[in-house]
């Protein structure tokens, strides 16, 4: 499974300014690769890395639409346009885009969009991911200098506060299917969970980056379902 793995020391972000405001969801574009669930630029995760990866399905079957990450043994972090759309299965920790292979299946008891309309949500499992450690949420700010591919973050729409943009460097983006996903920081062999997938324009093309919400901007809702 490919998806939006950031090294801390190697990609950046930026962030626009707190009173800018966003216009409804954009679509990534028409320059998605063919089967429109691929990281532009990625590498394929080795069998068993990043198992705390999880894929919003209509069916165990099917192809995963949406990415999440599984931030408690029942719970999965993922983008609030991707609920209420009939995602009734979570595959946690599969390899693949397709069924569920040394992956573990659950059903979705409850889908939980924020309050505020960030596009954070909350995904409910029916039973315990028993094989699979959750990764850890930082609710830490990231700043713009911190990850930088030293091209800002620059739309040609306003963003809000709870917002990053990461990339702009050609070849290399989320793309369509990736909403949702992670967006991690990794430092000396630990991973961080900073941020989700969320919009962004086109796929992989210079000066358009991805844009994330922030898991520091969304910290009140999201601490209540992390383990306690």
């Amino acid at each position: 499974m490919k998806f939006a793995l950031l090294l801390a020391l190697t990609v950046a972000v930026a962030a626009l300014a707190q009173d800018q405001i966003v216009p409804p969801k954009v679509a990534w574009g028409d320059e998605a690769p063919e089967d429109g669930f691929e990281i532009l630029g990625g590498q394929e995760a080795q069998f068993g890395q990043h198992r705390y990866v999880a894929g919003l399905k209509k069916s165990p079957n099917n192809v995963t639409v949406c990415g999440g990450s599984l931030i408690a043994p029942n719970v999965v972090l993922t983008a609030a346009h991707c609920l209420n759309n009939g995602l009734t299965f979570v595959v946690v920790g599969t390899h693949y885009l397709t069924g569920f292979a040394d992956g573990e299946l659950a059903n979705v008891t409850q889908e939980i969009k924020h309050p505020n309309g960030s596009d954070v949500g909350i995904v409910i499992l029916d039973r315990n991911i028993t094989t699979i450690q959750p990764v850890p949420v930082s609710f830490e700010f990231v700043p713009a200098d911190v990850l930088t591919w030293d091209l800002g973050c620059v739309v040609p729409y306003r963003l809000t506060d709870t917002m990053l943009g990461a990339g702009g460097k050609k070849g290399d983006d989320a793309c369509g299917g990736d909403s949702g996903g992670p967006l991690t920081i990794e430092e000396n062999g630990t991973v961080r969970l900073v941020g989700l997938v969320s919009w962004g324009l086109e796929c992989g093309e210079l000066g358009k980056p991805g844009v994330y919400e922030r898991a520091s901007a969304a910290h009140a809702f999201i601490e209540p379902y992390l383990p306690q």
